[in-house]
């Protein structure tokens, strides 16, 4: 553990979304300290995530390409260059509607890193430091009408 690591020793995960988690895939870079944790996503086109919700506060920046984040009955096309904020607790999903990757800088408080969101995380700790993360925070899937909120956006 250190208070910084190099780029290669951060692993990149493949994630493949199938079913009731969603369709499409991405790659993952995460990194973490005690408070938050920052993800960096490549998003495939055709990437659509399922409704799902956090107790984690989410900041997005996007680094490249254009997606598309829900919050509840709100859509917003997020192009390179915007940040978008999707409050704890409230449903949200994302849908790369682009014919290119989005990469997306995703900044998350308390860290996201429970279950499967931590294969593959960095812990930034100093030598002797021992981790007291709060939370972790962890995705929950959850039924939601996506499909009429993601109409009135004609998509």
């Amino acid at each position: 553990m250190a208070l910084h690591v190099r780029d290669k020793d951060v692993p990149r995960r493949q994630r493949v979304q199938k079913g009731e988690t969603g369709e499409g895939s991405m790659v993952v870079r995460k990194a973490h300290g005690n408070e938050c944790s920052l993800m960096i996503a490549v998003r495939a086109p055709g990437y659509h995530t399922k409704p799902h919700v956090h107790e984690s506060e989410q900041i997005n920046y996007i680094l490249e390409g254009e997606i598309w984040f829900f919050v509840e009955d709100k859509g917003f096309s997020s192009k390179q260059g915007d940040f978008q904020r999707i409050p704890a607790n409230k449903i949200h999903w994302a849908w790369n509607r682009a014919d290119k990757n989005a990469v997306v800088a995703e900044a998350h408080a308390p860290a996201l890193i429970g279950g499967r969101s931590s294969e593959g995380a960095v812990g930034l700790f100093d030598d002797g430091e021992a981790p007291q993360v709060r939370g972790p925070g962890i995705n929950k899937f959850v039924p939601y009408d996506a499909d009429s909120v993601e109409k009135k956006y004609a998509l």
